[in-house]
């Protein structure tokens, strides 16, 4: 299906030639740099490629010489051991260094996750470069909305509003880059300067948006199922939610001069998410958001503005089953806790660790408000949270040029 164009009309496809792959693999013992290979061969066999497989890669007995030519029998799978995830032995590192000096048209960075049978999701991913011009492709896919809840009631609804397009699921650790675009975040002085958020899901989106380069969104099936990580809320709120409020301070120029949103130009449709809705513990969930009102009251005090604490001490006195967070209040919260972690109100671990009931309350906010919803019910609920976001903007604006007066 070709991409609409309801934000404009893309460039010209340039020639393609060949396609450069990085596999992002977390986890021991994966080798899916082949598997991918094959994909790209069978997908784009007009296409020369490699295929690295990057990441922490163990039990790997060497590594194959990355600085041979590409085998003109097509694509090929190199290993490039990486550590860590920011500055430029990332994976996006690795993929913006090794695409440029292969001279690659297309650039990607992928999952090493298995897929199932998906169709041809690479191609999907790939195509809107190689045949639309576009410079930025995030891909999009079905899932349920709670099904990853930290990007349904943050990063979503906060990226739409911020940055004025609709990227569905902006953090979904892969992409497709052109040549120019890869060339001119290979330059970006934030790998020197930002080492630690350089190379970041967040950084990226947020450089693709806030630099306003042709992007779109490519459905590509379901989202592959990472690796289980012994990761608790606290340690995701702070490490997804640091890097996107890290973003929101870098672009304040550009932010703050987006009104409203719009579609982005999309390919594919999207599938129908596998398997039942999850079903948040609700009882424990608003059992953590009554405990952090009655152990983080100082902490929420210093960022939050009076009407919003009252706000929150009486949907703590709710039952579970009717606890209640409004979209608007929450909207605000997220904001306010942007402008603390802006100003270092508090030691930021400390903040953004402190955010954590908070979101659980919301969670189970949104589990009472979708409770026997259809799908279509659900959708219409994120997509009432995310117009609140874009109607408190103001309220942001205002609380980040003024950080110390509580206007509610």
């Amino acid at each position: 299906m070709p991409i609409s164009e309801a934000s404009g009309t893309p460039a010209s496809p340039a020639a393609t030639r060949s396609a450069f792959v990085a596999v992002d693999v977390r986890s021991a013992g994966d080798a899916p740099a082949d598997t991918i290979g094959e994909r790209l061969r069978a997908e784009l066999p007009e296409l020369d490629g490699v295929v690295a497989q990057v990441g922490w890669v163990r039990d790997v007995p060497g590594l194959l010489d990355p600085a041979a030519p590409p085998a003109p029998a097509g694509p090929r799978a190199v290993s490039l051991l990486v550590g860590g995830i920011g500055g430029t032995e990332s994976s996006l590192g690795v993929l913006l260094r090794e695409g440029a000096r292969r001279e690659a048209s297309v650039l990607a960075l992928v999952a090493g996750e298995p897929r199932g049978d998906q169709g041809a999701w690479l191609r999907a991913l790939l195509a809107p470069v190689l045949e639309e011009g576009y410079d930025y492709v995030c891909p999009a896919y079905g899932r349920h909305a709670l099904d990853g809840a930290l990007n349904t009631g943050v990063v979503y609804p906060l990226t739409r509003a911020l940055y004025g397009l609709r990227l569905r699921q902006p953090l979904g650790g892969e992409a497709a880059l052109s040549p120019a675009f890869a060339r001119r975040l290979a330059a970006d002085p934030d790998w020197k300067r930002d080492p630690e958020a350089a190379g970041s899901d967040a950084w990226l989106v947020a450089k693709a948006l806030a630099g306003r380069v042709r992007t779109c969104q490519a459905w590509i099936g379901l989202q592959p199922r990472h690796a289980a990580e012994a990761l608790d809320a606290s340690h995701v709120v702070e490490r997804v939610l640091g890097l996107v409020f890290r973003e929101m301070e870098r672009h304040t120029d550009r932010w703050q001069r987006v009104h409203g949103s719009e579609p982005v130009p999309s390919s594919g449709e999207a599938p129908a998410p596998s398997g039942e809705p999850p079903l948040p513990p609700v009882g424990r969930l608003a059992g953590v958001f009554q405990l952090g009102q009655r152990e983080l009251a100082e902490i929420w005090s210093a960022v939050l503005p009076p009407a919003t604490l009252l706000a929150l001490r009486r949907a703590a006195a709710l039952p579970p089953e009717r606890l209640r967070l409004e979209s608007g209040l929450w909207a605000r919260i997220v904001y306010d806790f942007g402008v603390a972690h802006m100003v270092r109100t508090i030691e930021r671990r400390q903040l953004l660790r402190s955010m954590t009931p908070l979101y659980l309350g919301w969670l189970a906010s949104f589990a009472n408000a979708t409770k026997g919803l259809d799908p279509a019910g659900v959708e219409r609920e994120v997509e009432a949270l995310c117009q609140a976001f874009e109607r408190e903007k103001r309220y942001a604006m205002a609380r980040w040029r003024w950080p110390d007066a509580f206007e509610r």
